[in-house]
C-alpha cells in the first residue's frame, strides 16, 4: 500500500493488519476506527469483504473472487475449501446490507441470489493497455512461445501443457513459458527442458511476453472475469482459452472456433487476434464513469475502500 499512497497523496489511507483469528472471529472489526476518524461516509465500496453492517451511507458490495459462490469440481485444499465455504455463508447472510452488488462478468452475477436482482452491476475491470494495444499496429515479432498465465489449481495447467504438446507437433522449437508461483506448477511440466517458468512477474514484464507471444493458452475451470484472458487474446498471434461464461462475454460478435484438444475434456475457444475488435472492452475511465452514474451525485463524498 505505501506505493499507491505515494502515488495518489491525496488520498487517505487506512492500512489495517488483522490476524486470521481476528478475521475468524470479528472481521472489519477495524471499520470502528475508520469511522471514529471520518464520520459515516457517503459511500461504501467493499472489494469482496462481506457487508457485516451498514457502513456508509449508500453501501456497495464487489464480488472479487467467484470460488466461494462456485467451488464445485474445482480442484481445492481442505484449507481453502472450508475458507471458501466459510465466506460464502457470510457474503450470502449480508447481501441485504448492499445497495449495490457487482461482479465482472455477468456469468458471475448469475452466482448470487436472484432475490437481489434489482441491486446488481456488471462491473467489469478497465482494459487499458489492451486497447492501447489492439489500437496500434503490431510491431512486435512473435517469438517461438507459447504463454500461461497463472498456476493456481483451477488454472487447470496440465490441460495447458497438453495444448502446447498439441501445437508443438506442428511447430517444434515452439516453447512453454509459464508466469506464476512455481509452487503450483506440477513437477511432470516444470523439469521439461521445453518450458521456461518465469515466476511473479510484474505487470509491464507480463505485457511484453504475451506482446511476444505466439500463442496463449488458458484452460482454467473458472473466472470472475475476462481480463486475464483479454491479456494474452489481444497481445498474442492465436489463444486458445477454455469455454467458460466471462471468456464467451469477452468474445461475443467475434469470430471463434470451438475446438477439442487430445486429453482435454472440456472443448476450448481458438481466436486469433486478426479476428478481435476492442467491442467488449472499456477504458477504466469508462468502469468509473458508470460506476458514479449508479451512485449518483452525493456531494462532498469521503468514499472508503477496504480490502484485505
Amino acid at each position: 500500500c505505501a506505493s499507491v499512497q505515494q502515488e495518489f497523496p491525496r488520498n487517505e489511507y487506512y492500512v489495517v493488519h488483522p490476524s486470521r483469528f481476528q478475521r475468524l472471529v470479528n472481521d472489519c472489526a477495524y471499520l470502528d476506527d475508520i469511522a471514529a476518524a471520518l464520520g459515516q461516509p457517503d459511500l461504501y465500496y467493499s472489494y469482496g469483504i462481506p457487508l457485516y453492517r451498514r457502513f456508509g451511507r449508500l453501501n456497495w458490495f464487489h464480488l472479487s473472487n467467484v470460488l466461494p459462490l462456485a467451488r464445485q469440481g474445482v480442484p481445492l485444499s481442505a484449507s481453502d475449501q472450508v475458507k471458501f465455504g466459510l465466506l460464502r455463508r457470510r457474503i450470502t447472510a449480508t447481501l441485504e446490507n448492499a445497495d449495490f452488488i457487482s461482479a465482472e462478468s455477468n456469468a458471475s452475477l448469475a452466482l448470487i441470489d436472484q432475490r437481489y436482482a434489482s441491486r446488481m452491476i456488471l462491473s467489469v475491470n478497465g482494459s487499458d493497455d489492451e486497447l492501447a494495444y489492439v489500437r496500434t499496429p503490431d510491431i512486435h515479432e512473435k517469438d517461438d512461445i507459447a504463454t500461461v498465465l497463472g498456476t493456481h489449481g483451477y488454472k487447470m495447467l496440465e490441460n495447458s501443457y497438453r495444448v502446447f504438446e498439441m501445437l508443438r507437433r506442428v511447430k517444434s522449437q515452439l516453447k512453454l513459458v509459464i508466469i506464476g508461483d512455481e509452487k503450483g506448477i506440477p513437477p511432470q511440466i516444470r523439469q521439461q527442458p521445453s518450458v521456461s517458468v518465469k515466476g511473479v512477474s510484474k505487470r509491464p514484464d507480463v505485457m511484453e511476453i504475451l506482446k511476444k507471444s505466439k500463442y496463449y493458452i488458458s484452460t482454467t475451470l473458472i473466472e470472475n472475469s475476462y481480463n486475464a484472458a483479454s491479456e494474452g487474446v489481444f497481445c498474442a498471434e492465436e489463444s486458445f482459452i477454455s469455454d467458460i461464461g466471462p471468456h464467451r462475454e469477452l468474445l461475443d460478435g467475434m469470430r471463434l472456433e470451438r475446438v477439442s484438444v487430445p486429453g482435454v475434456h472440456r472443448p476450448l475457444l481458438h481466436v486469433r487476434r486478426a479476428d478481435l475488435t476492442a467491442v467488449n472492452l472499456k477504458s477504466w475511465n469508462d468502469v468509473i464513469v458508470d460506476m458514479i452514474s449508479h451512485v449518483g451525485r452525493i456531494g462532498t463524498a469521503r468514499p472508503v475502500s477496504v480490502s484485505h
